[in-house]
């Protein structure tokens, strides 16, 4: 403790909470008095052994008041260490702090990552700060680089578990020496570890000071919960709404008072046929009922009796009855979660698994602009109106930028809605998704299909000949959700929009006729791949990779909220020039005046706000909106680029950059116009090809920020177009979500973890891999390992071989699977004359080839990158594919002819 003076100007001038140190150097001669800090308790391990080593941590008073702690004792030979669990009613967690000397043995290490292990399979949370002495490990893991055996089993955790470390820069500087990141941050939840900030070191340490912000957010919770379940005959329900005479309820003049008749009949038939049914249960184990409840009060009773009476008997009778009450226990649960497993209601197990997997917000709580923490749902409310509220453009009067190319000559002005469209879109709602202001439900909808179908025909067909919507249709119901950051700054969380499903199936209705009429006279850019039928990231990303195989610049634009900055009168203006008119132009018009929103967070609601600008989130007409909207940016751009509603991609050979700069001014001028601001912090350069000159580009008299691997849409992309850095990022967070399915469901059957598994693992491990392929074998073990763990978990120790837990979890490989969905995507690709990846298949014309007429041609390569692309690497399994596979009639026939011919090929 040579800088204790050093520490002490250091606490006094940032007053930390919670003081972590290593390499204290204390020894038992050394009191607690000698090293103490006013307003701190301190918890110590010291090296015993020899000098040097031991750690401790100070808590401040208030902590210490706060929360009970628990020294959880741990024995590591050669590493010192220090684990605490903090606990209280509501909250539990662990902070650790550890110090690994260099010439520490590979046994120690091998039992220091036992124990995380450990204390993360027993603990929720686990908060993890420490000298680890591994400056070999470069921060992001590396998975390509060859560590020393002991760094080796730190990257095996941290790249198996769900454990994060978050410290990427150097920690210790010393004279003479590279700078090396020796003092690491572990943890199970990075969302409560925020604003990780990297400050000289204190005296005269090479070591430099860490600060983090801990975030832990109580919320009180009681032993058991009263829940009523609301049970409702639709049957009963629909006789009662069949012998309403809709046609002369809904005769008023506007159609705001029809709506209101609507929606008082719906409800009240509704609340007469519903019944409710008590279920009293654990608030934090939900699988024990009413009926376990008694079971262990019955219980306490019978302990109270054997303590009266100190019979042997009366002690037997309780041991049984224990005994018999914890089996009942531990299978109500199993029983609970392979329900919960084995159901089709997804929501249901979502909603299970958030709560047991404990997300990174439970209750909300925002800090003020004066650093308070508000906790009152309703004020909290009201500041995150505010705070979304500031996301939209005021758009000025008067001129309106001129819409480059000519206007479209035809036009599109009424819209047809008949019941039988109405009750097919009524049949198709998805039952789980969640009510707008108006309190209508999908499953009250779709149940009473046939008997609503006409009484929403006439509302919508009076709404859209009269140009007016009720309110319901133009409000809509925010709830925040955080994305990443600080918990406790609203600017981090993401309002998700519920409005009302009435209105959603009359933009749908509207939708289907608009977008035929945008592709029919090709309104749509070719290249706008977002939100349109028959495109998507696939086909986007497929479509650039198939040119980036020479030497190019990728320049990425991102439009700051696009979709809440679009202005209303510019909007307007461009759906007119492409040809909308008449009553659907009224309607759109209607549709986007006077919107408003309120925030709910729990059962609180905020005060209503305007919607000034943008296009109506959470909506169906929305995205298709916002896509005409930018359509006329095309004519401004030579190069070739490719965009996923406001993400655009501008490329060009690096040759060419005159042009590509060119393009990006036209695109920063037009941003200007149409107000639609580049966000420049998101926007930046992926120089491709290792000749690449490696040009700079500006926007806005920003130089763009160069980047050697970036994310696109989910997808990460380097200079060489190789695919380790997005398999190393794909199986550790495939690891982490296996991770948390296990602690998650403590006994399953296997084909029940099998459904998981496809559900919320294998989509991880396959998402877009028909843009993506392993090449080294180093990856595609990698890839397989994960599944390989994943039919481990539910058979405990004794196993079957891996192809057997395949067979009996109906499962594949992942190489099979991957070759199944290449071949999916080129059925669809070249059965669909529309497909935007069409043109990227050479097809073989020979005319004395024998078998189908969809033969392929292999493509010239000459890089790795364009002869494992799609086209050439599924040339051979799709070329050998039987004609009556090849010959389907959908996709589906398709599916099922391939398996067919693959489990006959491999018996």
């Amino acid at each position: 403790m040579a800088k204790y003076n050093d520490l002490n100007a250091f606490v006094q001038e940032d007053k930390p909470s919670i003081i972590i140190l290593t390499e204290t150097w204390l020894s038992a001669s050394v009191p607690d008095g000698i090293i103490a800090l006013d307003g701190y308790t301190i918890y110590r391990s010291d090296r015993n052994r020899s000098k040097g080593g031991g750690v401790c941590i100070y808590l401040a008073d208030q902590i210490f008041s706060e929360f009970h702690i628990k020294d959880i004792g741990t024995d590591l030979g050669g590493v010192e260490s220090l684990f605490l669990e903090l606990t209280t009613n509501t909250t539990s967690f662990v902070l650790g702090c550890i110090y690994r000397p260099s010439s520490t043995s590979i046994d120690n290490d091998r039992t220091l990552i036992e124990l995380i292990l450990n204390l993360t399979a027993a603990h929720e949370k686990i908060f993890i700060f420490g000298d680890f002495n591994m400056a070999d490990i470069r921060w992001p893991i590396d998975p390509s680089r060859h560590h020393k055996p002991s760094s080796q089993f730190l990257v095996d955790m941290i790249t198996s578990t769900h454990l994060n470390q978050l410290v990427t820069q150097p920690t210790r500087y010393r004279l003479g020496q590279s700078p090396s990141t020796l003092d690491l941050v572990i943890t199970s939840d990075e969302h409560s570890l925020t604003n990780l900030d990297y400050l000289d070191p204190i005296g005269k340490s090479d070591h430099i000071v860490l600060t983090v912000d801990l975030q832990i957010c109580k919320s009180s919770r009681t032993r058991t919960v009263s829940l009523k379940r609301a049970v409702i005959d639709y049957n009963a329900v629909n006789r009662a709404l069949s012998k309403f005479d809709w046609r002369s309820l809904l005769s008023k003049s506007l159609v705001t008072d029809n709506w209101t008749i609507f929606k008082s009949c719906l409800h009240s038939t509704v609340a007469r046929h519903t019944t409710f049914v008590n279920d009293k249960r654990s608030s934090k184990k939900p699988w024990i009922n009413a009926k376990i409840l008694s079971l262990i009060r019955n219980k306490r009773t019978l302990w109270r009796v054997y303590k009266r009476t100190g019979s042997e008997c009366d002690y037997k009778t309780h041991r049984k009855f224990s005994n018999r009450l914890s089996a009942t226990i531990k299978e109500a649960r199993c029983v609970y979660e392979s329900n919960i497993a084995e159901s089709k209601d997804t929501k249901r197990l979502y909603k299970y698994l958030h709560t047991k997997l404990s997300g990174p917000v439970g209750k909300i709580q925002i800090q003020s602009p004066f650093g308070d923490i508000i906790e009152n749902s309703k004020d909290i409310a009201d500041t995150f109106a505010d705070a979304f509220s500031h996301m939209f453009t005021n758009e000025p009067p008067g001129h309106i930028p001129k819409i480059l190319g000519s206007s479209n000559p035809t036009s599109l002005s009424e819209i047809v809605f008949t019941p039988t469209v109405v009750r097919k879109k009524l049949a198709s709602l998805d039952a789980s998704k969640s009510p707008g202001p108006d309190l209508i439900t999908a499953k009250c909808l779709s149940n009473c299909a046939d008997t609503l179908c006409k009484p929403l025909c006439i509302l919508m067909t009076q709404s859209f000949h009269s140009g007016l919507l009720p309110l319901d249709w133009r409000t809509a119901l925010i709830r925040p959700i955080f994305k990443k950051g600080d918990k406790f700054n609203a600017n981090n969380y993401r309002p998700i929009s519920l409005t009302s499903i009435v209105i959603k199936l009359m933009e749908s209705i509207i939708y289907d006729q608009l977008i035929k009429f945008l592709n029919e006279h090709q309104l749509i850019p070719i290249e706008q791949h977002g939100f349109l039928p028959g495109k998507s990231i696939q086909s986007n990303l497929l479509c650039c990779l198939s040119d980036w195989t020479k030497e190019n610049d990728v320049l990425y634009l991102d439009f700051s909220k696009a979709f809440d900055r679009v202005p209303k009168r510019r909007l307007l203006h461009k759906i007119k020039h492409l040809g909308i008119s008449g009553k659907l132009y009224n309607w759109i018009d209607a549709y986007l005046t006077d919107r408003t929103f309120r925030v709910k967070v729990e059962n609180s609601l905020s005060k209503p706000v305007n919607v000034l600008s943008g296009v109506p989130q959470g909506s169906v007409l929305g995205p298709l909106l916002f896509i005409a909207y930018t359509a006329d940016l095309k004519i401004s751009i030579e190069s070739p680029f490719a965009m996923y509603a406001d993400d655009i991609k501008l490329y060009n050979n690096s040759c060419k950059n005159i042009i590509l700069k060119k393009d990006l001014l036209a695109i920063y001028n037009w941003s200007k116009d149409w107000l639609l601001p580049l966000n420049c912090e998101k926007c930046y350069v992926l120089h491709i090809g290792k000749k690449n000159p490696k040009c700079k580009y500006y926007l806005g008299g920003n130089e763009l920020t160069k980047t050697e691997c970036c994310r696109d849409l989910g997808i990460f992309i380097n200079q060489e177009l190789t695919w380790s850095d997005h398999i190393a990022h794909t199986v550790k967070k495939a690891n982490s979500v296996l991770f948390l399915l296990g602690k998650a469901f403590s006994r399953i059957h296997p084909v029940a973890f099998s459904k998981l598994y496809k559900t919320f693992v294998r989509p991880i491990l396959e998402f877009g891999n028909s843009i993506w392929t392993p090449v080294l074998q180093r990856d595609i073990h990698l890839l397989e390992s994960v599944q390989r763990k994943a039919t481990r978990r539910p058979f405990g120790r004794v196993r079957p071989q891996y192809h057997e837990r395949l067979s009996l979890m109906q499962l594949t490989t992942l190489s099979d699977r991957r070759i199944r969905g290449d071949l999916i995507t080129t059925f669809q690709a070249l059965t669909n004359p529309t497909s935007p990846i069409r043109q990227l298949y050479m097809m073989n014309l020979d005319p004395r080839l024998r078998g189908h007429k969809f033969k392929l041609q292999k493509q010239k390569f000459y890089t790795t990158p364009r002869q494992v692309f799609l086209t050439n690497r599924v040339f051979n399994s799709w070329n050998m594919l039987p004609i009556e596979v090849i010959q389907s009639q959908s996709l589906q026939v398709f599916k099922k002819r391939y398996d067919h011919y693959r489990a006959q090929t491999t018996q």
